[in-house]
């Protein structure tokens, strides 16, 4: 053992770099546009009535 000599843990952090489509970029600033969320939750309700009143003894649209 030398005395007086400190040492030093050195720790390197890899960094993680994702690499993402440019759907799911094109995805993401979508969904922070509240006017294209708004739209597509009316689109979707849309959906939902119409397929009620097409078939409203169907219940496979809210099986589990």
């Amino acid at each position: 053992m030398i005395s007086g000599v400190n040492t030093v843990a050195l720790v390197l952090q890899k960094e993680k770099k994702e690499i993402l489509s440019p759907r799911v970029l094109e995805l993401r600033a979508k969904i922070q546009d509240k006017e294209y969320i708004d739209n597509a939750v009316q689109r979707i309700a849309q959906v939902i009535s119409r397929k009620l009143i097409e078939e409203p003894d169907d219940d496979t649209l809210f099986r589990d």
